[in-house]
C-alpha cells in the first residue's frame, strides 16, 4: 500500500495547489472531483461519466457538476497560469541545448451539435489531394512543454483553447485575442507562456505557422517584454522563395533592400556538393542526415532574416527547416524539430486515454447551425446576436467547453508526471499485463490503469487524504 500511497499523495499535492484559483471552497471541491474523474472514468460520455465512476446516484450531484463548468467562481486564465507554474516546479522539464521546448499545433474535433458556440464548417485534411472533405468542428490551438529525461519525453499540455469561429464571443468578453487569427493567437500565447516562466524557449511548430503575421506577432511580444523569450523552429513549404542580402550599394537612387531571389527547393540540386553529411539521432533512432545551412531574407513585406536548413534524411526525404535564431547550429535545429511529433503523440493519448474532447455543452440561445452554409455565414449569424441574455448564455457555454478541455489537460498531465516520477512503482505492479514493453517509462494509459485500480483501496488505506475526503463527502450527499 505504500507504493500506491506515494502516487496518490503526489496527485493530491498537485490538485491542492489549485485552491488559490477558486473564490469558493465548494467550487474547488468540484474541480478535484472532475479532474480525478477524468483520470479514472471507464467511459467517455461527457460529464455523466464522472457521476457513474464515483457512483453518485443523485441527479442533484449531476446538476451541480454541470453548474461547476459554467461557474464564475474560477477563470480559465488562472488555472492555466497555475498549471504552468506547477509544471515548471515539477523538475521534469526537458531542456534541449539549454532551453525548454514549447510545442504548438492546431487540432480539429468534429462536433455534430447544432447549438455549440464556435462550431463551424471546416476542411478535414485528406491524404488524397483530389478529395475535399468538410465537417462541422471546433478548431483548438494547443500548447505543450516537453518533459522527461533521456529515456522518454512527453508533451505535457499547458493550454488548449478554441481559436476559430468564436471572434464575436471574444469581442463580447473584450479578449486581447479577439482580432487574432488561429496562427497569431497561438504564437502570442506561446510567447506569453515563455515570459511567465522567465526563460528563453524554443517554439516548435509545423509549416502552417511560418507566416508573416506569426513572425510579426513574435516581434510585438518581444517588444512588450523588452526581450525575445521565444525562438521559432519550423518547416518551410517546398514552393517558398527567399532573398539574398543586398550587395554593397554603389549607384544612384534608393539602395536595394533585397538581393537575388532564391527558390529554396532548387538548392537541393544546385548546392548538393555543399551539403554536410553526418549521423544524428532523430525520431528515436540514428540516421544518416545531409544538410546545407544558409541565412536568407524571407517574407514579401517583412524581409526578415531567417536561417534555412535544407535537410535530406537517409538520402530520400527532403525537408526545409527554418529558425529565427540565426546563430543556432543546423544539427541542433534538425534534432529539435524532430521532437515536434511529441504533440501528435499527445493528441492521440488525449483522445484515447482521457477523451479530452468528449464535452456536450450547448445552448438553445445560439441559432441553429446549418451544415450546408459557409463558415463565414455561421460567424456572421453569431455576430448578429444582440440580446444580452443570449450573449451571456453563449459565453457561458463556450467557456464551459474550454474549461472541460483544460481539466482534461491537467488530468493527462498528472498521468505524465506520475509516469516519470513513479516509473519503478508502476512497472513493478501486477495490475496490468503487457506483452511487450516499448519503453521503460510507462505510458499514460498504463499509469491510468494503475491509478484506477489502486484508487479503489484509497478510502480504506488513506482516508485522511484530501481527495478521499472530498469524494466521500460528495457520496454522502445522496
Amino acid at each position: 500500500m505504500k507504493r500506491m500511497k506515494n502516487v496518490w499523495e503526489y496527485a493530491n499535492s498537485v490538485l491542492m495547489e489549485f485552491r488559490c484559483c477558486f473564490s469558493r471552497e465548494a467550487t474547488f471541491k468540484w474541480f478535484v472531483v472532475a479532474t480525478v474523474g477524468f483520470i479514472l472514468r471507464a467511459d467517455n460520455l461527457g460529464v455523466s461519466s464522472i457521476v457513474r465512476e464515483f457512483q453518485f446516484n443523485s441527479d442533484l450531484l449531476y446538476e451541480d457538476l454541470i453548474h461547476f463548468f459554467h461557474s464564475t467562481a474560477w477563470t480559465l486564465t488562472k488555472i492555466q497560469n497555475k498549471w504552468l507554474e506547477i509544471v515548471q516546479q515539477s523538475g521534469t522539464i526537458f531542456n534541449a541545448f539549454g532551453k525548454p521546448l514549447i510545442i504548438g499545433d492546431g487540432v480539429k474535433k468534429p462536433k455534430e451539435g447544432k447549438h455549440m458556440p464556435g462550431v463551424k464548417k471546416t476542411h478535414i485534411e485528406s491524404g488524397n489531394s483530389a478529395k475535399r472533405e468538410y465537417t462541422m468542428a471546433h478548431l483548438f490551438g494547443a500548447l505543450g512543454i516537453v518533459i522527461g529525461n533521456g529515456i522518454k519525453q512527453f508533451c505535457i499540455p499547458i493550454s488548449m483553447t478554441i481559436q476559430d469561429g468564436c471572434q464575436p464571443i471574444l469581442e463580447w468578453i473584450e479578449s486581447e485575442y479577439a482580432q487574432d487569427s488561429h496562427v497569431t493567437c497561438l504564437v502570442r500565447k506561446a510567447c506569453k507562456s515563455a515570459a511567465l516562466m522567465c526563460k528563453e524557449c524554443f517554439l516548435l511548430m509545423d509549416c502552417y505557422f511560418l507566416s508573416e503575421p506569426a513572425l510579426s506577432a513574435m516581434t510585438d511580444e518581444a517588444r512588450k517584454t523588452s526581450k525575445a523569450f521565444v525562438s521559432l523552429i519550423t518547416k518551410a513549404k517546398s514552393d517558398y522563395v527567399a532573398f539574398e542580402k543586398p550587395g554593397k550599394y554603389a549607384g544612384r537612387g534608393r539602395p536595394r533592400i533585397i538581393g537575388k531571389k532564391v527558390k529554396l527547393y532548387e538548392l537541393f540540386t544546385s548546392k548538393i556538393d555543399s551539403f554536410t553529411k553526418t549521423e544524428l539521432k532523430v525520431y528515436g533512432k540514428t540516421q544518416t542526415v545531409q544538410y546545407y545551412c544558409v541565412n536568407l531574407l524571407w517574407g514579401r513585406n517583412l524581409k526578415q532574416e531567417l536561417r534555412f536548413v535544407l535537410t535530406i534524411f537517409e538520402g530520400k526525404t527532403k525537408t526545409i527547416l527554418v529558425s529565427t535564431d540565426l546563430n543556432l547550429h543546423p544539427e541542433h535545429i534538425i534534432q529539435m524539430y524532430c521532437i515536434r511529433f511529441k504533440i501528435e503523440v499527445f493528441f492521440r493519448a488525449f483522445n484515447q486515454c482521457v477523451a479530452g474532447m468528449s464535452y456536450h455543452f450547448w445552448t438553445s440561445h445560439l441559432p441553429r447551425l446549418n451544415p450546408f452554409e459557409s463558415a463565414k455565414a455561421a460567424v456572421e449569424k453569431l455576430a448578429r446576436i444582440t440580446n444580452p441574455k443570449s450573449r451571456e448564455r453563449i459565453i457561458s457555454t463556450y467557456r464551459a467547453s474550454e474549461c472541460f478541455v483544460m481539466l482534461c489537460c491537467i488530468a493527462i498531465g498528472i498521468l505524465q508526471l506520475c509516469s516519470l516520477k513513479f516509473t519503478a512503482i508502476i512497472n513493478s505492479s501486477p495490475i496490468r499485463w503487457l506483452r511487450t514493453y516499448t519503453n521503460i517509462v510507462p505510458s499514460e494509459e498504463s499509469t491510468r490503469v494503475y491509478m484506477r485500480e489502486s484508487f479503489t483501496r484509497l478510502f480504506d488505506k488513506c482516508p485522511n487524504l484530501d481527495i478521499a475526503k472530498i469524494i466521500s463527502e460528495k457520496k454522502r450527499r445522496i
